[in-house]
């Protein structure tokens, strides 16, 4: 049996490096950017923001203390590093809503539990942009009070703390991790 249409190659998961279109290493590579770009824009927005202060750094200080340069420059692009597994985390967290939004459909359960900071309500508006249920997102986000300006986690204005609690860290680090027993 001959097939006469040319199926598009699927990239493996989690692989940047697997072949894109036509075989080209950098189409894979760039196809996932845009996916990173796409489920997470507020961390790779601030991981971008804080790489070009990390040169910036570098080309500052380098002449008066290169100590100090290193250290600003460090800082600054470990910053960048942790912007950068925030958004790997938010585009797994996508990944998951989108197999659960085409498994049972508009829920807004599953918003509800994406709703805490704005990094996740841009991962879950994503994935409802995916399954084709974007509108109902939106006005679902709308209806709890959520605006574009609302970028802090919910509570950080009362306790600031929070954003060192165990919790969040694992939330925001580690949300692609599956848990070690599945539910009955």
């Amino acid at each position: 049996m001959i097939c006469l249409h040319r199926k598009s190659p699927r990239l493996s998961r989690g692989a940047l490096t697997a072949p894109g279109f036509l075989g080209h290493q950098k189409t894979a590579v760039s196809i996932q950017v845009v996916r990173l770009l796409a489920a997470a824009p507020l961390p790779m927005t601030v991981a971008v923001a804080l790489g070009l202060l990390s040169a910036l750094w570098l080309g500052l200080f380098c002449t008066a203390s290169i100590r100090a340069a290193l250290a600003m420059a460090g800082a600054s692009a470990g910053g960048a590093m942790l912007s950068v597994c925030d958004a790997l985390s938010r585009l797994a967290e996508a990944r998951r809503v989108r197999h659960i939004l085409a498994r049972r459909g508009f829920d807004p359960r599953v918003f509800d539990a994406m709703a805490r900071s704005r990094c996740q309500r841009d991962a879950a508006l994503h994935a409802a942009r995916q399954a084709g249920c974007i509108d109902k997102a939106k006005a679902h986000y709308r209806s709890r009070g959520f605006a574009w300006y609302h970028l802090l986690p919910q509570g950080t204005t009362n306790a600031p703390w929070r954003l060192l609690a165990p919790r969040f860290l694992k939330g925001s680090f580690l949300a692609f991790r599956r848990p070690r027993r599945p539910r009955p």
